[in-house]
């Protein structure tokens, strides 16, 4: 009986140790937001007054399909996004650098640049991806909270989180500059970049793409960056070097683990042969000047 009893108690701590040994030791990265003065809605009050601003000044690719099919991306990646309940935007600017740009309360432009460059569904998903999580992360205005205490000082912080608070949202974004046009030049830091590319790729898998097809759209930016810099420089400013982004996205692949893939949401390369119908798009140094 107790040689019996001792057997499943060997057998219970076989299979506790098989399991333990198949379980990762690590879960996903968890990201946590960082230091904001603004609510999350001032967040989309910003976001609604600098899409006004960029919208008359920035031209947008006409509706048809590619518009269409960035919008389903788009909202199939932000249904799996964490943080606020933000209302989700989706345009095409009609710019030829490969870039995109988020701003605060779910705005999200993609150049027409990035549509024609990218080689499948999931390298512009990881894109859009990576820019649905600084907006979830609340990164923009979290940089402007940043940039104001540090120019206007520590000694205001107990005024702007008092019952002024709504009142002094205009007073921070003038003294930062606002967003609007800026946001086309807006530098993150390389640690808000490292978060939404993580978040990102975790809202990828969530949404049925592979995170490693951001890996390698990053790979991708690598070989070609000094081959053609008028169209990948822009990028490439703005952001972290892409060979050290890649190799951060596939560990947190690993992370991951195993994804299961949805069905592509149309087909990119009539997308991009639309596109490329169209007249020959500008630079953003071309319409803003800069």
């Amino acid at each position: 009986m107790h040689r019996r009893q001792g057997t499943r108690c060997l057998s219970a701590w076989i299979a506790l140790l098989l399991l333990l040994a198949a379980t990762p030791l690590s879960a996903q990265t968890r990201i946590r937001p960082g230091f904001n003065l603004f609510t999350v809605q001032q967040d989309a009050q910003v976001g609604a007054q600098s899409a006004a601003e960029i919208d008359r000044t920035v031209p947008m690719a006409p509706p048809g399909l590619p518009s269409a099919y960035v919008e389903r991306i788009g909202q199939r990646l932000a249904a799996q996004a964490p943080g606020p309940d933000y209302t989700y935007r989706f345009r095409i600017a009609n710019l030829s650098d490969v870039n995109a740009f988020a701003l605060p309360g779910g705005y999200i432009y993609v150049h027409r640049g990035l549509v024609e460059h990218v080689h499948t569904e999931g390298e512009l998903a990881g894109v859009i991806a990576h820019e649905i999580a600084h907006v979830s992360l609340r990164h923009p205005t979290s940089q402007a909270s940043k940039a104001y205490v540090t120019r206007a000082g520590i000694g205001l912080l107990g005024s702007l989180l008092g019952d002024g608070r709504q009142s002094t949202v205009g007073g921070i974004m003038n003294a930062v500059g606002g967003v609007g046009l800026n946001a086309l030049f807006l530098k993150y830091s390389r640690n808000a970049e490292t978060q939404a590319d993580i978040v990102g790729a975790q809202i990828m898998a969530r949404a049925g793409y592979g995170p490693n097809e951001m890996a390698n759209f990053f790979a991708y930016l690598q070989r070609q960056s000094s081959s053609r810099p008028s169209l990948f420089g822009r990028f490439l400013s703005d952001h972290p070097p892409p060979a050290n982004r890649a190799s951060r996205v596939r560990r947190e692949a690993q992370l991951i683990g195993a994804t299961r893939r949805a069905t592509p949401v149309g087909d990119l390369t009539e997308v991009q042969h639309w596109l490329r119908r169209l007249p020959p798009a500008p630079t953003l140094a071309q319409v803003t000047g800069q």
